[in-house]
């Protein structure tokens, strides 16, 4: 008789009202594992990214008893679960206290008691992920981090993005594409300014939604963009699609991503990505010249490099080519033979 599967529990926080790419990954390990014929739940926790509630989150985790073969902790703080199988696969770590500490993109640095609660987290992270039996992270740039805060080593384990499947190249078109969440980080606006100075005639098209997209419209009728750029808001899995399939290019510089789905998306479209020199993961897969473009992280550069795609269906053709060649070989399979050490 053939040995039943493990019970597992995929541990995860939850962004109320808000759903990101954090969101998708843990819908998509669910998914897969029961594919094949795993038994997994969700378990998640509400998540607030106010200061005084931080470690409160963390003693709520800690706390809690999960019951199952295996838990499959993600990120801050569902890593802080106690279990005596706990694998974790790193999304991320609570960035405004690690390299977003200090920053325009992290609350933390400047206020009385910031470093004393920067340092209990990072003790705190140190001592919870160090229980794992296995320490995966979503890149490269995520495992750097880890261990240049913490000490720890993780394995980079690369997985495929939400309908991975499905993405096609139709054409390439009159338009920069953007799907991301409008939030500072991401820095959209980079797309407004860039196409503003950019002497061909492309579009750009937003995908998303968040708090500074009423922020990117006065910013586009202020210089008169309202006919070169469209807010698409939140679209639908078959107008994503569509929108890959037809643009020329894809405009994605977020600062020190951690993963980005986007970069993954393009490339299976057979489209190039334009991003910045300090994208962090992004450029794990973005080679300058090969996949794509890597220009200082200004609207100048940007919009040179827009131009130059603007002139050169085939250099488009190369470019997103090499890109698809280049993330082909990310697989489900081997996401979950690692996660589940069946590889050993």
């Amino acid at each position: 008789m053939a040995a039943a599967s493990p019970s597992i529990a995929i541990c995860a926080f939850q962004a109320l009202f808000s759903r990101g790419g954090s969101a998708l990954h843990v819908d998509a390990l669910q998914r897969e594992l029961r594919a094949r014929g795993h038994a997994v739940e969700v378990v998640q926790m509400p998540f607030t990214w106010a200061k005084t509630d931080l470690l409160r989150q963390v003693l709520v985790w800690r706390l809690l008893k999960v019951e199952a073969d295996l838990v499959i902790a993600t990120n801050f703080p569902s890593y802080f679960v106690k279990h005596d199988n706990k694998v974790i696969w790193l999304f991320h770590q609570h960035r405004p206290v690690y390299e977003l500490y200090g920053t325009g993109y992290s609350e933390f640095g400047g206020a009385p008691g910031d470093a004393e609660v920067r340092d209990q987290i990072v003790t705190a992270d140190t001592r919870a992920i160090s229980e794992a039996r296995r320490i995966f992270t979503t890149s490269r740039n995520v495992a750097r981090r880890l261990h240049t805060y913490n000490g720890i080593v993780g394995e980079p384990l690369y997985h495929p993005p939400p309908l991975y499947r499905a993405f096609a190249c139709e054409r390439y078109g009159d338009f920069i594409l953007m799907p991301t969440r409008l939030e500072d980080h991401k820095r959209p606006e980079l797309l407004i300014e860039a196409l503003r100075l950019c002497r061909s005639g492309l579009k750009g098209v937003v995908v998303g939604t968040g708090s500074l997209q009423t922020d990117l419209r006065r910013r586009t009728e202020k210089y008169g963009l309202e006919d070169r750029i469209e807010f698409a808001g939140f679209v639908d899995d078959d107008r994503l699609l569509e929108l890959y399939a037809r643009c020329r290019a894809v405009l994605y510089p977020p600062y020190d991503e951690d993963y980005g789905y986007v970069t993954l998306e393009a490339f299976l479209a057979g489209k190039p990505v334009i991003t910045t020199s300090d994208s962090g993961g992004v450029l794990e897969f973005v080679s300058d010249g090969k996949t794509g473009l890597v220009t200082a992280p200004t609207a100048e550069a940007i919009a040179r490099a827009i131009d130059r795609l603007a002139d050169s269906d085939e250099l488009c053709r190369r470019l997103g080519e090499a890109g698809r060649q280049t993330v082909r070989g990310i697989s489900w399979d081997n996401v979950i033979r690692r996660l589940l050490g069946e590889d050993r």
